[in-house]
């Protein structure tokens, strides 16, 4: 597999590996951790169960998820707040907990590779378990440092075809791009300063402008959503955004990023500890 074909499939894995940390940590106690290898399914490691995910929009293709009988246990025993016990086979309500818990993966998963796959809609159904592997297998896990959970991963041929399909049409100087906008702030291109500012620039009289004030704003993340769901909005009603609750959030200024930071508290307010800001020409530009 050539290097960029391999960087997506890698990537891939780790924004479900990623997704699975995140889910494990909004419903058990504990900071869970995640990684993705490429190393063999461990002998024993007899599947109990298995979910198929299907992907369309972004991603064409589907996957597999296989649970030996401890991580299963394990999963339904933190997702229903008891310890689940498994007598070979799992039970209906045990299947029903097991989609939803994979849906709700899913969902985080989505988010996650949206950034480099665009929108991707994954379709989730239990399967049989005694299906055997049929394309790239990656082990997933995730811990807390006390328990861990795994999950053998296999992608089958028309996902790892997409895949390196994408590898393929990104060239090294995209990811260049794409690493210095995480890294810097360059993921707003400048735009032309207004004909003005630019006079005001070629003058030297930048100065005029300082005390001028500009709306400001923190951006914590956005999402799409149909019309229905904007007119079924209720008090109470949640709204999953598109960034996870460690990445840094977005100062905006006339709809451009002119710096990310931390959220932190000031006197009873909220304010945010920049880690990363655009140059100052860059900011210039937003005006």
């Amino acid at each position: 597999m050539d290097p960029q074909a391999k960087s997506k499939v890698e990537t891939y894995c780790q924004a479900w590996s990623g997704s699975l940390a995140l889910l494990l940590s909004r419903i058990a106690p504990g900071e869970w951790r995640a990684e993705a290898n490429a190393e063999a399914v461990p002998d024993g490691n007899t599947a109990i169960a298995r979910v198929r995910i299907t992907a369309e929009g972004g991603l064409e293709g589907g996957q597999s998820f296989n649970f030996a009988a401890a991580d299963v246990a394990a999963l339904l025993g933190i997702f229903l707040g008891e310890e689940a016990s498994l007598a070979g086979e799992l039970d209906a309500a045990q299947n029903e907990a097991l989609e939803e818990l994979i849906r709700q993966w899913a969902g985080l998963a989505a988010s996650a590779l949206k950034p480099d796959f665009g929108e991707v809609t994954l379709q989730v159904a239990l399967e049989s378990p005694e299906q055997a592997a049929s394309g790239v297998v990656r082990m997933l896990r995730a811990s807390d440092g006390a328990r861990s959970i795994a999950a053998a991963m296999d992608l089958d041929e028309a996902l790892v075809s997409a895949l390196k399909q994408i590898g393929a049409r990104t060239r090294p100087e995209a990811n260049a791009r794409t690493e210095a906008a995480s890294a810097a702030i360059s993921l707003s291109p400048p735009n032309q300063a207004s004909p003005r500012i630019e006079e005001l620039l070629r003058e030297g009289n930048l100065e005029l402008l300082m005390d001028v004030e500009l709306a400001v704003m923190l951006r914590f993340g956005s999402r799409q959503a149909t019309l229905r769901e904007v007119l079924d909005l209720a008090t109470g009603a949640v709204l999953e955004l598109d960034r996870e609750i460690q990445e840094p959030v977005d100062l905006v200024l006339h709809g451009k990023v002119i710096a990310r930071g931390e959220v932190v508290v000031v006197d009873g307010n909220y304010g945010v500890r920049v880690i990363e800001v655009a140059s100052p020409q860059q900011r210039v530009n937003s005006l």
